[in-house]
């Protein structure tokens, strides 16, 4: 099997995997494990890629292409739903040492010291 027809097959895992929806915070290691090993493998196969010889093989590296703009376009969702999870996650994280300790953090009201002794 040729490389071009080996990258097709890893970016076809790669555009099917991120077909479906992301997984709850449970499941979603293996998920991104998942993603991460078939970049990985991809971007292998991809430095000894050469320039298609045949008509199979121009047709192969269109379908790559427009494969790879979609699993582009997912990785950046995917990446945005999960900076919005750390985000709130900070959040939580944060109110919750407010709670415990409300007098640890500095007041937003102003304060004043008097100066005569």
């Amino acid at each position: 099997m040729s490389i071009i027809h080996e990258v097709h097959r890893v970016t076809k895992e790669l555009y099917d995997h991120l077909q479906q929806p992301l997984p709850s915070e449970e499941a979603r290691e293996d998920y991104i494990t998942k993603i991460t090993e078939s970049l990985e493998e991809r971007k292998q196969l991809i430095k000894e890629l050469r320039p298609p010889e045949n008509d199979e093989e121009e047709k192969l590296k269109n379908e790559i292409f427009s494969m790879g703009e979609e699993v582009n376009n997912k990785l950046t969702a995917i990446q945005g739903i999960i900076r919005i999870d750390i985000n709130k996650l900070k959040k939580r994280k944060d109110t919750g040492k407010k709670y415990e300790s409300p007098y640890e953090s500095k007041t937003v009201d102003g304060i004043f010291f008097d100066s005569k002794k």
